[in-house]
């Protein structure tokens, strides 16, 4: 339940799920040069809207970059010197790492001990499955929480809130990426191979998402299959939003084509190309924010507690 309203749930839900709509609407407002009407009902109406597409955005994210793709772009975990993906609130805490200095390292680890009762084993490397591993991750939510609780983590809540915003702004470009394509096939609508090819992967998507539907809740228990099931259902769901786009052009009256603008199928595959690149730049400070917000807590851990340490009176 949420209790409030706040700035979280307009980065990482109400501005990636207004894009979407934007990006949904976008063929018609450039093709019939017609936009919305400017009034306060549908207005609320659409922030409603944009707000819980916002949430299924975000509850797909992380699981939006197919496992094949992840070997070389990889969604908020970093490879390390084995090619193991890890996070970096983990990975930066081996000793073979040179994110942080040794001496930050100890200092981290003597802290996290005295407070936490958790040993980072900063001496060692994790395996970003191992028990070091799980202890880090473990440790550093608790760090994170603590610095929530002494309202001491708005730099950690400025760059948990971007990297949010950016992974969900990722996946509102990407999904409007295949849409626009959609777009752009459907001005040539009257070639039947055109059709099939589109009949056959609308069919083969709806199939697709049903079964790793099921999947996904079938394999719950397993996080790993889980999430590989999500994987694939986000692929048929990207392919699906390709068949709706030219489903939805094709749907359109014959004076709806007959008064396109001048070069109107380039400046929809124009808009695909941008969008793509919208969303690699997107992606690309997703992984930059993730990767401060993970030092930031750290760091500001560390200075809380050594000032809250030195602060305190002596016996």
């Amino acid at each position: 339940m949420i209790k409030q309203f706040n700035f979280y749930d307009i980065y990482g839900y109400l501005l990636p799920g207004t894009l979407l709509l934007a990006l949904f609407w976008l063929p018609f407002g450039i093709l019939s040069n017609t936009w919305p009407n400017q009034d306060l009902s549908k207005t609320v109406f659409l922030a409603a809207a944009a707000y819980i597409l916002g949430h299924l955005i975000q509850s797909i994210a992380n699981s939006m970059v197919p496992s094949k793709i992840a070997n070389t772009v990889v969604p908020s975990k970093l490879k390390d010197e084995k090619m193991q993906l890890r996070f970096p609130s983990d990975l930066y805490l081996d000793k073979t790492n040179s994110k942080f200095s040794d001496d930050f390292k100890a200092r981290l680890r003597d802290q996290v001990k005295d407070f936490l009762k958790l040993d980072l084993r900063v001496e060692a490397d994790g395996s970003g499955n191992d028990e070091t591993s799980k202890t880090r991750q473990a440790a550093f939510f608790q760090a994170r929480t603590y610095l929530l609780s002494k309202k001491s983590a708005h730099y950690v809540e400025q760059f948990e809130g971007l990297y949010a915003l950016m992974r969900g702004l990722f996946c509102s470009f990407l999904s409007g990426a295949f849409y626009l394509a959609g777009w752009g096939l459907s001005f040539h609508r009257e070639h039947c191979w055109v059709r099939t090819v589109i009949s056959i992967l609308l069919a083969a998507a709806v199939l697709g998402a049903l079964w790793f539907s099921f999947l996904a809740l079938k394999r719950g228990a397993d996080a790993n299959k889980a999430k590989e099931a999500v994987q694939r259902l986000a692929t048929c769901l990207a392919l699906t939003l390709l068949c709706a786009g030219f489903w939805a052009g094709d749907g359109q009256p014959s004076v709806f084509w007959q008064c396109l603008p001048a070069f109107a199928e380039l400046i929809l595959w124009t808009g695909f190309c941008l969008t793509l690149v919208a969303a690699s730049r997107c992606f690309a400070f997703y992984k930059y924010y993730a990767d401060l917000f993970a030092q930031t807590v750290w760091r500001d851990f560390s200075a809380y507690r050594s000032f809250e340490v030195d602060s305190k009176p002596s016996s």
